[in-house]
Parts: C-alpha cells; structure tokens; sequence
C-alpha cells in the first residue's frame, strides 16, 4: 500500500497542536508533512513548509505544491485550529485533494449561514438580523428592544461578542465598529449555557458529550474577576439535557459534516428550550479534548485523526467520571508575580487533581476567560467536582505587579475588536 501523505497546517506546532500532529503519525502508512509560520522543532514532520500567513489560502496552495514536488501527491492536508479552516478547506478543494469542502466550512462558521440550516432542520437559534448600516442596526433594536448581543459573522470563543445594554452602549458600538462590513445582531437571553461535542461520520453522530459553562462565556469576557469553569457530567442522560442533545444532533446532520470532529454552543432557556448559538468543525478548546480524555480513558488527538483521515470511530467508550476545569486568573494587572493556595489545593483534593498548568512568575496577565494556567479535576460524582472546583477557585490567589487596570468600555471593546483570529492562551504555547 502506497504510504498516505498528510499536510498538517498550523501557525505553530505547540501544545494540543503539536499532540494532534504527533496522533497522526501514529496512524497506518502515514508520512507527516507540515505547513506552519513559525519554525517547526518538533521531529514529527517529514519536511516542514514555512509561510507568512497561513490564513492565505495561496500561500497555503503554493507550500502544498511544493510539499506535493518533493514527496508526492497529498491525500489529505488537515488543521484543528478554527480559523484556518476555510484556508485548508479552499487548499484541497484547488489541489483536488480530499477533504471537507469549503462550503461545509462556511455552512458552519458564518452564523448567518448557520442559523438558516438550524432554522431548516427545526433547531432553535436566537432571533437575529445581518447588518451593514447604523440604520439596519437601529431597525432591529426598535424591533428586538435592548439587551442585544453583536458579533462577527465569524468568530471564535466570544472574545469579540458584546451585550449592548443601553442606548449609550448602543452609540459606541456602532462608533468602534462603522458597520460597512457585516455584523450579527442576537436577542439576547439568559439561562444554562452548554456545549456538545460530536463524532460524525459519514454525516452521522456516533458520539456526543456535553459541557456545562459556569458561567456563560459572555459572563466571564465581560467580568475580569470570574475564574472560569467547564464541567463535563458524568450523567449526560438526565432529562434536563434531553431535549439539548436531540436538537444538537439534528443540527450536527443538517451541517452535513462528513467524517469531523465537532463543537456547538448554546443555551437551555429559563423555561428548558434548547437554544444554539455557534459552531464549529474542530475539537473543542478550554481543555475540553483533555477533559474527554479522564472521563472516558481515550486519547482524544489520536480519536480525531481517526476520524480525520480513517474515517472510523473506535468507540463506544464509558463515562467513568465527571470531569472539570477551572481556569486560574485574578484582579490586577501587568505581570505575574505571585501564585499563592494551590499547596492547599493539593493536600485537600489529593487524587482528584488530573492536570494542571499554575500561572507563570513573570508572564504578562492573560487578556481573556482562559486566564493565565488552569486547574483540571475528575470524580465519579458530579457534584463532588463542582466542590473541588468552588474550592480552587476560593483558594489560588494570584497576585500581579499593577493594580486593576482603570479600563473604560471603549477602551475593553476596542481590544476585543482585535481578535480577528483564535486567541491562544499563555498556558497553550509551550
């Protein structure tokens, strides 16, 4: 058999990345090359290409030419990372290699794409409207009334997602963003926020795992104070997430996603609709794949270049566990100085601490959610871990060289403004 050659496409390969990457080469008849922008030390890769911009689908057509001269024809150029997905996707489709097609991609990532598959398929998104004016954007607050949520058309971990409150609130966003290029508008909503993770092949969900937020991601982006927390429950068949995974598993087959990996988000309303807001064709960040990991006994890299470039499932797998993360931040500004409690965390949780990745002295404080290191924990009982993560969260203190930062709202909205591409946290570039 002819030994199958993949392209690998990263800005670098550190962290998950570099774990996916080294799942592949685990896999039968299997010659690893890579494209990337930063210098690639890993000794995975058969050969490496370098580009500027790995977002460039032509700089990305070229490099897999050159992969395809020296060694041979690709069989498949892959990513795990959000925002190239359109790049990678555009990148086979011109080279006639095998792959999810770019309009599969953009059916997920561009919301407005989205919400009219889910609205086909019967699955509840919030009430929105596309606009490019100040006028369209006052049309639909006239109509919706305030709160309202604005957003990119696509996007990644609601780092660049407002909730515009009041009329003044309403007059800065419309000032920082000059709506000419198209912005979301959402109803805004409260109740539990959730995620759903699937393995989908051939169009078909042959696993699924929940998450809960605690609390909402937009919650914890706009309250520098909050440490973050994403629990996985052991029992993922209670009622109360019935109706949740029946509509998620309708809208992963209307995607029609092929053989994938994927990751939606949404709601469960105050009055227990299920209601989803984004998705994605990738493994899911916020340490999720490790967290599948300890509740199931599966390596989740190596699961999703099966998936990927078998097209096979290996599972199905037990729950053994819940599991659940907290990520580490605090009050203050500038640099790391001082982590203070985790000793206590560790005589009182013991076995129940997995993984961990404490803040490091001297890094500068992390800008999102994510926060500067994490704490990961497993129990058989799921309120046992929402405990153990009360307790981290009431114990780690973190001290940093610069009280709080006196930021107005232009100030926070202007930064978030930036993340035109996937934030990556401190504790994920080594």
């Amino acid at each position: 058999m002819r030994e199958r050659f993949v392209a690998f496409v990263a800005r670098s390969f550190t962290g998950e990345v570099l774990r996916s990457a080294q799942a592949i080469t685990r896999l039968e008849n299997v010659a690893l090359l890579g494209i990337c922008e930063q210098p690639a030390t890993s000794d995975v890769f058969v050969e490496v290409a370098h580009v500027t911009d790995t977002h460039d689908s032509n700089q990305l057509i070229e490099a897999a030419r050159l992969l395809q001269q020296k060694n041979g024809p690709l069989n498949r150029i892959v990513t795990t990372q959000e925002t190239l997905l359109e790049a990678v996707a555009q990148t086979a489709e011109t080279l006639g290699i095998e792959g999810m097609s770019v309009a599969t991609v953009r059916r997920a990532l561009d919301k407005s794409l989205l919400k009219a598959v889910f609205k086909q398929a019967g699955v509840a998104t919030p009430r929105s409207r596309v606009f490019t004016s100040e006028s369209e954007a006052r049309s639909f607050v006239n109509e919706r009334g305030l709160p309202i949520v604005l957003k990119p058309l696509n996007g990644s971990g609601g780092l660049a997602t407002w909730c515009v409150r009041d009329e003044q609130q309403l007059e800065l966003a419309l000032e920082l963003t000059q709506p000419s290029h198209p912005l979301l508008a959402e109803e805004f909503f409260t109740g539990e926020e959730l995620c759903i993770d699937t393995i989908t092949i051939a169009n078909e969900p042959r696993f699924y795992s929940i998450c809960r937020y605690r609390p909402s991601i937009l919650e914890a982006v706009e309250s520098p104070a909050i440490q973050w927390r994403c629990v996985m429950p052991r029992d993922i068949n209670d009622r109360r997430y019935e109706r949740f995974i029946t509509h998620g598993l309708s809208a992963v087959r209307a995607l029609s996603v092929g053989d994938a990996m994927t990751h939606m988000e949404g709601f469960l309303t105050e009055s227990g609709q299920p209601c989803f807001i984004d998705a994605t064709l990738r493994p899911a960040g916020a340490r999720i794949a490790p967290m599948l990991a300890f509740a199931y006994d599966i390596d989740p890299y190596f699961v999703w270049a099966r998936v990927m470039l078998d097209g096979s499932f290996d599972g199905p797998w037990e729950r053994k566990c819940a599991v659940g993360t907290v990520f580490l931040r605090g009050t203050g500004s500038g640099k790391i100085e001082s982590v203070e409690g985790f000793d206590a965390v560790q005589r009182e949780l013991g076995a129940l601490l997995m993984d961990h990745r404490l803040p490091q002295i001297g890094a500068t404080k992390a800008a999102t959610y994510t926060g500067d290191g994490y704490v990961t924990i497993r129990h058989p009982e799921t309120q046992a871990v929402e405990d153990a993560l009360d307790f981290i969260a009431q114990t780690v203190r973190i001290t940093y060289s610069q009280a709080p930062a006196q930021e107005t709202l232009r100030d926070s909205w202007s930064k978030r403004l930036q993340y035109n591409q996937l934030y990556k946290p401190v504790w994920e570039i080594t």
